[in-house]
């Protein structure tokens, strides 16, 4: 149950997007799902682009807090990989929208920020040198949102041998 107003407008985007693509949902349908006024809406968000990149936010930080606390990076992206399986038609959805772009940047964005927090952990196994480090950044960003996406649009692969092939890549690109 959404708590605040903008929890509710999140949750009714992704509800609506369930059924629809992101092209065909409006302000107009939003606001009217959600049973509140227009100007509700502005209020919170500037558009429905913001509400999609206030809840990517939000969910992925989340998801990279609870994968900071995992024991081991493996499980860390695990846990990327079922939030991919399991938000699969919601990430197909906006995918497949005219604003494919925004939401990759949303996605590589997050990515980004976990592995910069891991090798930040991790700073003694890094063995890349400073001026370097920004394009292996991202070379594994994109590599694994590649990865995660391909995973999720054929939900096919074996989640714990996928997980385990990513850490390996990474350990090899960055040690």
């Amino acid at each position: 149950m959404a708590d605040t107003t903008k929890d509710k407008i999140a949750d009714t985007l992704e509800r609506l997007l369930e059924h629809q693509s992101l092209d065909k949902i409006t302000i107009k349908l939003l606001v009217t799902e959600c049973g509140i006024s227009r100007q509700s809406f502005y209020y919170y968000f500037k558009d429905i682009l913001d509400v999609i990149e206030w809840t990517a936010h939000r969910k992925l930080q989340e998801l990279l807090q609870e994968s900071l606390q995992k024991d081991n990076y493996e499980e860390g992206i695990l846990l990327f990989i079922d939030f991919a399986f399991e938000n699969h038609y919601f990430i197909m959805r906006l995918l497949d929208s005219k604003h494919r772009g925004f939401i990759e940047k949303v996605i590589v964005s997050s990515l980004r920020s976990f592995l910069e927090d891991v090798i930040s952990r991790r700073k003694d196994l890094i063995s890349v040198s400073y001026g370097d480090m920004d394009a292996v950044l991202n070379f594994c960003t994109y590599g694994l949102t590649g990865l995660l996406l391909e995973a999720s649009r054929n939900k096919n692969d074996n989640k714990e041998q996928l997980a385990r092939q990513m850490h390996d890549l990474l350990l090899k690109v960055l040690t």
